[in-house]
């Protein structure tokens, strides 16, 4: 067999070149040092050009060497996750799943349904990521790729992810009562000309730049800006009454408003909606945790949003009312 068909000489290759070196390697590989060295040169025999640098001490990469590298990580990776997939249980609730989150949903509501989903299913590791990738969605983690994204959608770059759609998030203008009190309230979106404006934008959403009611669609302008990187500090500042935030999302201000920490704006106007997805990779649905996991999150969601639209029921103009 050539040797470039063997998926073993590319990890004796990978883990000399990690290494910086034969002897450095040869615990890991449980190998003699002749062993390796002919590996390799058998190796770069077959492919027809070397891998290696063997002028320089210590040893190090050709160009081509670095490139194949590269490669050769990801080739073994992906053989290393396939058999790992093969040998799985795909009925046991065991194992981990990475979930990329973004901050605001995470911090603000997520938590306690991740620590009960984990005191139901103990075997379960699982490992919540904060998410802000935005679009295309990208499931590479800090720790490890993830398995699951939740974030806005469709992705239409990535039509083989799975897309789950389970809900529609709306985004509207918000300040608390102590800056109204200061400033007055504005009755038109041409009003806020005269306001101070909180403004969030991150690679997930950009900032607000528009409301509509339906009818008419009208670019925003404040007198002065704040704008924050974080949709929790731009929170923060409007509670604290710092100036209006024109697109707040409603999961995220609704308790205020109940509670009167905050008071919803320019009824009938928001800045814009966002369909909520949650992705995944087609071979994971093979696994029952990951299809349970799917189930108790919408289930989680929707009575969140229940809970948000009654709030919000006697705060909306009629033509905002949940079809």
């Amino acid at each position: 067999m050539q040797r470039d068909m063997n998926l073993e000489c590319w990890r004796i290759f990978a883990t000399v070149a990690r290494s910086g070196s034969i002897s450095a390697s040869l615990d890991a590989l449980g190998m003699n040092a002749p062993s390796v060295s002919r590996s390799i040169s058998a190796l770069e025999q077959s492919i027809g050009t070397a891998l290696f640098d063997r002028t320089s001490h210590p040893m190090t990469l050709t160009d081509n060497g670095r490139e194949a590298l590269a490669t050769a990580q990801e080739m073994l990776a992906a053989h290393d996750a396939l058999l790992a997939r093969l040998h799985t249980n795909t009925e046991e609730m065991a194992g981990s799943i990475r979930v990329g989150v973004p901050p605001a949903l995470l911090q603000t509501y997520l938590v306690p349904f991740f620590v009960n989903f984990s005191k139901q299913y103990p075997q379960i590791h699982l490992e919540a990521t904060e998410y802000m990738a935005g679009l295309p969605v990208d499931f590479s983690g800090k720790t490890g790729t993830l398995d699951l994204v939740i974030s806005y959608g469709p992705d239409p770059s990535h039509p083989n992810y799975v897309q789950i759609h389970y809900g529609s998030g709306r985004f509207i203008p918000c300040a608390s009562p102590t800056y109204l009190e200061r400033y007055g309230t504005p009755e038109t979106p041409e009003d806020l000309a005269s306001h101070i404006g909180i403004l969030f934008t991150s690679p997930i959403r950009e900032s607000t730049q528009t409301l509509s009611d339906g009818k008419r669609t009208v670019p925003i302008r404040f007198r002065r800006e704040i704008t924050f990187n974080s949709a929790l500090s731009a929170k923060s500042a409007t509670l604290f009454g710092a100036g209006i935030n024109p697109g707040m999302a409603e999961l995220h201000c609704y308790r205020e408003i109940k509670s009167g920490a905050l008071v919803r704006l320019l009824p009938g106007w928001v800045s814009l909606t966002e369909e909520l997805y949650i992705y995944t990779r087609p071979e994971l649905m093979r696994l029952k945790r990951i299809r349970v996991f799917l189930d108790a999150y919408r289930r989680a969601i929707k009575d969140l949003f229940a809970e948000q639209d009654a709030v919000l029921k006697q705060q909306c103009h009629p033509d905002e009312l949940p079809k």
